[in-house]
């Protein structure tokens, strides 16, 4: 049967039900509209029937309601007619799947029936939506969006039915014009599910066997979810490292340990991926049972059926300890970066050195160019020896240079090993650079030459190594500088460093990264009792009175590299105690290594009696303005009453918690209170002294005028510090 006459049928059964005793008023008016095309007004129907007129409006409310007439407003003119349209609320009668309602505009006005299981959606993502942004095949498939861009453009087209497909499976699609319950026009998309949909087969049972067999293997993260965030499946990888079952997993929302906004922000990258095939990766924090908080990295794969999204499929594992890794690595490329910062600025100095020497002997150079006859000689002017050796380390060219500093002639040194002159001890160093392993170039490698007359210079030797046309090795060619005088000028210079260091009045101490004393100076022994030879290679932290806040501060330099101020007591051999104040900064050798920590102390026992002085005076003047017999006050530089002597006390009968900061303008007259307060912030604001009078409540509950006189003060360094002040009761005439 049609579905307009099987709903029209039940229709008819539906309303005939209720009433058969009734006078059939709605058929005598519906007998009528049918003769009306271009529909009639109340007026006419009640004329032509002779029926009252009310009556003829109640039945047509209720059709109207029924959607068995339309009603149609011109101005104040109301015409109706009968409806050609199958009201919504009856499509349900006989659809067994979901009825969705489209208005006027094609957006989803109602739905009926289950429309989770025929759309993947629920009703309320659907209502009031676009018809134009659902994915779905009933609005998607062409012929279908022809008919509805027909009914909105006005046609009046029969009603259309579709076969579509949708994950898979049968479903009949009916469209047909609807009329809603308030009367308004729409379409009714009717969706059902085909009797004959084949069950699922025993070859697809056994791929979904053997991809729960795979996936349970393997040790990453697998999860289904739908698009609602219930899980559908997880594999027991996962429910092994959440601590639960895989079955205690299945049908909870969103991703386990994760939390639900995780979920949705991975959802919504997805459906903003229009491509099918590309995947969507995120990372995501869990929090474990332990209260730990891990790294997950997913990859969710989007399952659609006619472009709607249904699941996700997801694909995780822990990253927790790669991101660690990474972090760590980010630390190393930070103190990379630095150390690459410092070692540019030495650079720089070196860079700027070279190019002052390179500009010296581009200037000996051109000088040189003016003649050969200076070309020639250079090697015999020049301050360093000059030479050059066979593969097997034999000299066979060395400037008369070496002669004025070795005291050898030059042919008794050609022909000779270039060690040979070379301190028996220091000999292996500079062989090892002949060998095969090595031939590499050396730069200032300082050696102790014995010179003919017995004595020892120092020769630094700088070599490059030379290659045939056969690329192979063939010798050296270098340079040698006599800086036997430089190690004199150091060792003197040490020397002098030394001095400094042991006629410093402050305690000097050196320590190794084991804690041990490397050095001291004189102070030191002077203020431990103990010698030098003793100090050195002892525990730092046993020579004061607290081992462990020495240790912790020794700590703290090399944490953070330095300390500041860092208070201490040295305990003499005698129990005598000195305190101190450490300063203490580590140091490093030419490579960058540390080496240990130097560390000054200084004695501050005078400071500490100054300090206590200080105190004592300031305890003994407080004393002084708290026994005055006039009441007394003071501020600080925010205008805020900081200080109250017993007079003030005494007169006004309140605690010092109370009066503290601006409590004591409390006592002030309400009368004279604002312009008291605003004569004296004027007058702090200013740092001007003041006097003003006014009313102030004694401890028996009465005003008394009082005269109150203020001023301000500064530091010793000339900074504004407050105020201080005191008043007179002039009522009684006498202080207080």
């Amino acid at each position: 049967m049609h579905i307009i006459s099987l709903i029209s049928s039940k229709h008819k059964i539906f309303y005939m039900r209720n009433r058969e005793s009734e006078v059939r008023y709605d058929s005598l008016i519906l007998g009528f509209l049918s003769e009306k095309l271009q529909g009639a007004s109340i007026g006419e129907i009640s004329s032509a029937l002779q029926l009252n007129r009310n009556l003829v409006a109640k039945y047509l409310s209720i059709m109207h309601m029924q959607g068995r007439v339309e009603l149609r407003s011109y101005g104040k003119v109301k015409l109706y007619r009968k409806t050609t349209r199958i009201p919504f609320h009856a499509l349900s009668l006989v659809n067994e799947g979901c009825v969705i309602g489209l208005d006027q505009l094609l957006y989803v006005r109602e739905i009926l029936g289950n429309c989770k299981e025929m759309t993947g959606a629920e009703k309320n993502d659907l209502l009031s939506k676009p018809f134009s942004e659902i994915f779905h095949p009933a609005f998607t498939d062409p012929v279908v969006k022809k008919y509805t861009q027909e009914y909105r453009n006005g046609a009046v087209s029969l009603p259309l039915n579709r076969e579509i497909s949708w994950r898979k499976r049968g479903y009949n699609l009916t469209i047909v014009p609807s009329i809603f319950n308030d009367g308004t026009q729409g379409l009714a998309l009717l969706l059902s599910e085909q009797a004959n949909n084949p069950p699922i087969n025993k070859k697809e049972k056994n791929k979904i066997r053997t991809y729960q067999y795979l996936t349970h293997e393997t040790p990453n993260f697998v999860l289904h979810l739908n698009t609602d965030g219930d899980v559908l499946y997880v594999n027991e990888s996962y429910a092994t490292y959440c601590k639960t079952r895989a079955s205690d997993l299945l049908q909870t929302n969103g991703i386990p340990l994760a939390t639900q906004d995780d979920f949705v922000r991975i959802k919504n990258i997805v459906l903003k991926n229009w491509s099918l095939n590309e995947p969507t990766t995120s990372d995501i924090q869990v929090v474990m049972d332990d209260g730990s908080v891990r790294w997950q990295t997913w990859v969710f794969h989007p399952v659609r059926e006619q472009g709607v999204l249904t699941d996700l499929h997801g694909y995780g594992r822990d990253i927790t300890e790669e991101r660690e890794r990474d972090n760590f690595y980010v630390r190393l490329q930070k103190e990379f970066n630095q150390d690459v910062q410092d070692k540019t600025s030495e650079l720089r100095e070196i860079t700027a050195q070279l190019r002052k020497e390179i500009d010296q002997r581009k200037s000996l150079e051109l000088a040189l160019k003016k003649s050969e006859e200076k070309f020639r000689n250079l090697t015999e002017i020049t301050t360093d020896i000059i030479w050059e050796t066979d593969q097997f380390g034999t000299i066979t060219y060395i400037n008369p240079k070496a002669t004025s500093i070795l005291g050898y002639p030059s042919e008794k040194l050609t022909g000779k090993k270039i060690w040979g002159k070379i301190n028996p001890d220091y000999q292996d160093t500079l062989k090892d650079y002949f060998s095969e392993s090595q031939c590499s170039s050396f730069e200032q490698i300082a050696f102790p030459m014995i010179r003919s007359d017995g004595s020892e210079a120092w020769i630094e030797l700088s070599g490059i190594p030379l290659v045939n046309d056969m690329k192979q090795f063939s010798g050296y060619r270098g340079i040698g500088r006599d800086i036997t005088r430089f190690r004199q000028e150091l060792e003197d210079a040490n020397t002098y460093s030394r001095n400094l260091i042991e006629v410093n009045l402050d305690p000097l101490v050196t320590i190794g990264p084991d804690g041990k004393i490397q050095d001291v100076n004189h102070a030191t022994e002077i203020v431990t009792g103990e010698k030098r030879k003793k100090l050195i290679g002892t525990d730092f932290c046993s020579y004061f009175s607290e081992p462990a806040k020495a240790r912790e501060g020794y700590e703290k330099v090399f944490s953070q590299g330095y300390v500041r101020d860092y208070s201490l007591k040295i305990v003499h051999k005698n129990g005598n105690i000195t305190p101190v104040l450490y300063n203490a900064s580590i140091y490093k050798d030419k490579n960058g290594k540390v080496q240990g920590v130097f560390a000054a102390a200084r004695d501050i026992s005078a400071l500490k009696e100054s300090e206590k002085n200080l105190a004592n005076s300031h305890d003994y003047y407080m004393r002084i303005l708290d026994e005055l017999p006039n009441p007394v006050w003071r501020t600080g530089k925010d205008a805020k009453y900081n200080f109250f002597n017993k007079a003030w006390f005494n007169f006004t009968g309140r605690t010092p918690e109370e009066e503290k900061e601006f409590g004591w303008a409390a006592d002030i007259h309400p009368e004279d209170r604002e312009q008291c307060m605003t004569h004296y912030l004027t007058s702090f604001e200013k740092n001007t002294p003041f006097y003003i009078v006014y009313r102030l409540r004694h401890h028996d509950g009465t005003y008394h005028r009082v005269a109150d006189y203020g001023s301000p003060v500064f530091d010793l360094n000339g900074e504004f510090a407050g105020y201080i002040g005191s008043f007179c009761d002039l009522d009684k005439k006498e202080v207080l």
